[in-house]
């Protein structure tokens, strides 16, 4: 029985839509939420990314969010010297022969560059980040790559065989970024960044957050966690922006 075009149009623009919400999507996902067959989904991805309205990957699809938040580059540069110091902190909970998991956010990236000087006897990092894997190559470190479906821009990856891959590991420390500190908790604006986190930190001892000033008391669209969580705040906010934004000071440590 052959589709209407407009039932069709209207079908990829409710695709659009929940990758613009979800932000990736890995294929199985879209067969189920739109009850469509795989090979359809694979018609409409490629019509829709031919529109430049998404960008496919090897296991689903993304939405233009990648493009429209700054990239890993653009973001590296910014407060170098302040997220030194707060990556600084994590270095005394790293024992001989632990394994630490860094993230791909550019706060948990000042920790990578803190490492080959460290010289932590058997140090084990587990990361999705590639420009941790890039800086550590040939440091001397033992890296280990969990693998996922790539985001070019963000130079990061994620999905679920990521996910899966970090379940598999027993982690001592997590170092894990934010882009939002509130009452409430952590947040992070993408849904499938958020989902890599939480495999870490379920997986983890011992999970710090690196964030910087400015991100407290702000919100995105995803909660990492709330603070019943345990996850441990490392910033150089103020003891007064803290109380303002009513953030708990029990589970954070002192700059």
């Amino acid at each position: 029985m052959r589709v209407s075009k407009n039932v069709v149009e209207a079908r990829r623009q409710l695709l659009a839509d929940l990758l613009q919400n979800q932000r990736y999507l890995p294929l199985e996902q879209i067969c189920i939420r739109l009850s469509i067959s795989a090979a359809t989904a694979r018609r409409d991805l490629s019509e829709l990314e031919r529109t430049g309205r998404i960008r496919r990957t090897p296991g689903g699809a993304l939405s233009d969010f990648s493009d429209k938040f700054p990239s890993f580059a653009e973001r590296l540069g910014r407060d170098s010297d302040r997220k030194n110091a707060l990556a600084r902190q994590v270095l005394p909970h790293l024992l001989s022969g632990s394994t630490v998991y860094i993230d791909g956010g550019t706060t948990p990236f000042a920790l990578a560059r803190l490492l080959p000087e460290a010289e932590i006897p058997g140090l084990k990092v587990v990361t999705n980040s590639l420009p941790v894997v890039e800086l550590l190559s040939g440091s001397g470190v033992s890296l280990h790559i969990p693998g996922g479906d790539l985001v070019a821009r963000q130079s990061l990856l994620i999905g679920e065989r990521a996910v899966r891959a970090l379940q598999d590991w027993k982690i001592d420390v997590s170092v894990l970024g934010a882009e939002g500190v509130t009452d409430a908790g952590f947040w992070n604006s993408a849904p499938e960044v958020v989902a890599l986190q939480k495999a870490a930190m379920e997986n983890s001892k011992k999970n710090f957050v690196l964030v910087t000033a400015e991100k407290i008391g702000h919100r995105t669209g995803a909660l990492l966690a709330s603070w019943e969580a345990g996850l441990r705040l490392i910033t150089d906010a103020t003891a007064r922006q803290l109380a303002t934004e009513n953030i708990p000071t029990k589970e954070m440590e002192k700059l």
